[in-house]
């Protein structure tokens, strides 16, 4: 009940517009996929709100400091992330899952599909990210595990995580619509010759979305070192959506500049 879907675009000019490229086959990756963005833009800009969106955004703030405290899993269950006690960053990931999923299923006006886009982008983010910087000498403990998480929370390393979350988010949004209509196009003459030409193009629709959220890096690292350092916030869920708005400004405005290079070339 209540639950708003991004995918109104199989009905738009827009969307028609997208399935002559895809149908044509005249089209570069970025170009289909910044394509696609500016089709999806309203609708996403309508969805920024998301509690579950902002949620997941929120315990991505609040995880890394949970970590530097002695009492890590009482912190993380103050957050509202259920986890034994001494948990793995395998327990965390469950934990936040579970957090962003009960915001999801209070329903109400504002939920929709770029929510359970944010948590599975949140879970791939915080996930892949520890697993990154984890050591490989020797096999990490829980305590090389929590240590880890703690380190996410210099602006530097929180810059990491943001442009990874976005990317990730970014590119569901994107596949969300494009996994509509590109099986259709499977053939000798379409788009994609072959399945593993789509696991090619998958691929590539991911090095895109890393690309334009490069910028996260450089703001997530400003806003976490001004707004939980130089001002000593705690952050709250509110903190969480001003960052989230912008943070989707940005993005905006880079898919823009994109979509005017191409235009241009």
């Amino acid at each position: 009940m209540g639950h708003v879907r991004l995918g109104r675009l199989p009905s738009s000019r827009d969307w028609r517009k997208i399935v002559g490229y895809v149908a044509a086959g005249d089209i570069s990756v970025a170009e289909l996929a910044d394509a696609v963005a500016d089709a999806s833009d309203k609708s996403l800009m309508k969805a920024i709100r998301d509690p579950a969106l902002i949620e997941a955004i929120w315990l991505l703030m609040k995880i890394p400091h949970a970590a530097r405290s002695p009492n890590f899993a009482q912190e993380l269950r103050a957050l509202g992330i259920s986890v034994p006690a001494n948990p793995t960053v395998t327990d965390v990931v469950a934990g936040f899952d579970a957090a962003v999923e009960a915001v999801q299923r209070q329903g109400g006006k504002g939920v929709t599909d770029l929510g359970e886009m944010a948590k599975q982008a949140g879970i791939a983010a915080l996930y892949g990210v520890v697993q990154d910087r984890l050591p490989s000498l020797w096999a990490p403990t829980r305590e090389d595990e929590r240590t880890t998480l703690a380190s996410l929370d210099a602006p530097d390393r929180f810059g990491d995580l943001s442009q990874r979350f976005f990317s990730r988010l970014v590119e569901h949004n994107i596949q969300y619509f494009l996994d509509r209509e590109m099986p259709k196009h499977i053939g000798p003459d379409k788009i994609n010759h072959s399945i593993g030409d789509m696991v090619a193009f998958d691929g590539a629709v991911r090095r895109h979305c890393e690309e334009t959220t490069v910028i996260m890096r450089a703001y997530a690292k400003d806003w976490l070192g001004n707004h939980g350092f130089h001002q000593g916030k705690n952050l709250s869920r509110k903190d969480a959506s001003n960052f989230s708005y912008t943070a989707f400004e940005k993005i905006r405005s880079e898919l823009s500049v994109r979509r005017s290079a191409h235009v241009s070339v």
